[in-house]
């Protein structure tokens, strides 16, 4: 064998001109092998950090997109974990996420129960998959507290509510660097005054439900407080008194507290309170608690699809409910009756803003409505049209201006995809019942002057004389608001008022669906026709 030769002992004995093109080939060398790390000139690329590997698993473009985001900003390293577990920010989170139940939410759709789990290993790879399952998990509470659930808003295909927008990577990000993510994520809730009220109503419920619920009401003849026998009686006061304190008790009370209490449920309940207990009160009283308390939850639910701070003045309709209020400067200054949307032909659920008035509207009827109510009525009797106003015109029935329009005096246009608007009526005796389910989906308004007078020029009463000289040319005349009013048309049948809780019928089945949906059930999503039945051009 040949003897061996180290470099070092190659230089040394090697004469000056080779030794200087040895040194300019090792300086060739060290600048190339330099340049190979420069992004751009080829070679090597610095190794990935274990999220950025564990990124490359995730499917979805939209929560990669919305991890890649959060994790730059934090250098790719992990956000929930180290290789002793959990992190104190961790903990922190998964302090307001072990109470999501309390929203009315679904612990398991945060997977509390993995993520709360010991690591096996220090691996850095199971911990970077450990924190991006974090991570998704906590933007999902956090996107579903700011906007509700995105397959529930849904669930209906009349619902047009917007989204907040809200930077959810960014706050949880600037919410780690100052260590106060608990108070962020505790933040996302709601906090519009209703929402509150009704969480608390849910534990409320849920605890009398734990308890063994209320004692089930028989079916009986209708009766009163004053015509039930003794056990009918009894058995009446503990159920009236699971919810009603000044029930609560062994002894008897007086007939008078009798009949004011079942008052007091049937108007809470969205019944006529006639004092009569008969199918409709007793059916009623036989929901059980539990299912008060999955109706609560749809409800905090529908909270959370509606914008965390209202703007200072604007107009509620409450389906359920029949009602519209007008708020001023977060103070409630005009409530009136309205007539709804008939079970068939759906009030839908959106946002949208009042931009004009119109004295003296005409209406178009729709092709629906003419096809299936006006040609038939039309064509049994000749003298139909010409009673109600109406006039034809290239197939398109058209009712003229008047008293006897079916808008009344006043409609007030607004800016909905449904082409549903609010607007008077002829028949103004119907606001006298107590179920005003009746429209084909627009709103009939009771207090429908002050109201357009508000949407005109700020106050209840400023724009009466306006309106008025309007109306009195007989004329159709548009008036312009000086500012788009908001209006929110949405569907309560649990909500907080000033004497107490208050539950109303699902008149449109939209409880059943999303309850059914929140509890796992195969989507209810229903294919209704677009809402239309009052859509006018002038």
């Amino acid at each position: 064998m040949g003897q061996k030769v180290t470099v070092s002992g190659w230089y040394s004995n090697t004469n000056m001109r080779t030794k200087r093109k040895f040194l300019a080939l090792v300086a060739t060398i060290a600048v190339g092998s330099s340049l190979a790390l420069v992004p751009g000139h080829g070679g090597a690329q610095p190794a990935a950090t274990p999220v950025e590997a564990a990124l490359q698993s995730v499917a979805d473009k939209s929560t990669l997109a919305t991890l890649k985001r959060f994790y730059a900003a934090r250098g790719n390293q992990p956000a929930w974990y180290d290789p002793r577990g959990l992190t104190a920010d961790g903990r922190a989170a998964i302090a307001v996420l072990s109470r999501v139940s309390e929203e009315g939410l679904d612990p398991s759709r945060y997977r509390l129960a993995d993520l709360t789990r010991p690591p096996a290993t220090t691996n850095p790879a199971e911990l970077a998959d450990r924190d991006l399952a974090f991570s998704i998990a906590l933007f999902r509470f956090a996107n579903d507290m700011l906007d509700g659930r995105p397959d529930l808003r849904t669930i209906d295909r009349d619902i047009d509510l917007p989204v907040s927008g809200f930077d959810i990577p960014g706050g949880a990000d600037r919410a780690l660097r100052e260590h106060r993510i608990g108070e962020f994520l505790a933040g996302l809730e709601p906090r519009v005054p209703q929402y509150a009220p009704l969480k608390t109503a849910l534990a409320a419920y849920r605890a009398i439900a734990e308890k063994g619920g209320w004692p089930a009401i028989a079916a009986r003849k209708k009766f009163t407080a004053a015509s039930a026998d003794p056990a009918t009686y009894a058995e009446l006061q503990a159920r009236l008194g699971a919810e009603d304190p000044a029930l609560a008790g062994a002894a008897p009370v007086a007939v008078e507290e009798m009949d004011a209490a079942i008052r007091r449920f049937q108007a809470r309940t969205g019944l006529d309170p006639d004092g009569a207990v008969g199918p409709g009160t007793v059916a009623a009283l036989n929901i059980s608690a539990s299912d008060r308390a999955s109706q609560i939850a749809a409800n905090l639910e529908r909270l959370r699809w509606l914008p965390h701070a209202f703007e200072k003045s604007y107009v509620t309709v409450n389906v359920p409910d029949a009602t519209l209020a007008v708020v001023d400067n977060g103070g409630t200054i005009l409530t009136s009756r309205v007539i709804v949307g008939r079970p068939h032909d759906r009030t839908p659920i959106f946002r949208a803003e009042i931009t004009g008035i119109v004295a003296n509207p005409p209406w178009i009827v729709p092709a629906v409505i003419a096809q299936r109510e006006i040609a038939p009525k039309a064509a049994a009797d000749p003298g139909y049209l010409a009673r109600h106003h109406m006039i034809v015109g290239n197939g398109q029935y058209r009712q003229l201006p008047g008293k006897d329009n079916a808008l009344g005096y006043l409609k007030l246009d607004v800016s909905d995809r449904f082409s549903v608007y609010l607007h008077d009526t002829p028949s103004r005796g119907l606001f006298a019942r107590h179920e005003r389910f009746l429209s084909h989906g627009c709103i009939r308004v009771q207090q429908i002057r002050p109201l357009a007078s508000y949407a005109l020029s700020g106050d209840l009463d400023a724009g009466a004389d306006r309106l008025n000289a309007a109306i009195a040319t007989n004329v159709t005349t548009r008036l312009a608001v000086k500012v788009p009013l908001p209006v929110y048309v949405v569907y309560f049948t649990a909500f907080a008022a000033a004497d107490g809780l208050q539950f109303r019928p699902d008149v449109y089945g939209r409880d059943r669906r999303l309850i059914a949906a929140m509890s796992g059930s195969t989507s209810f999503a229903q294919a209704f026709p677009t809402v239309g039945g009052c859509k006018h051009t002038a």
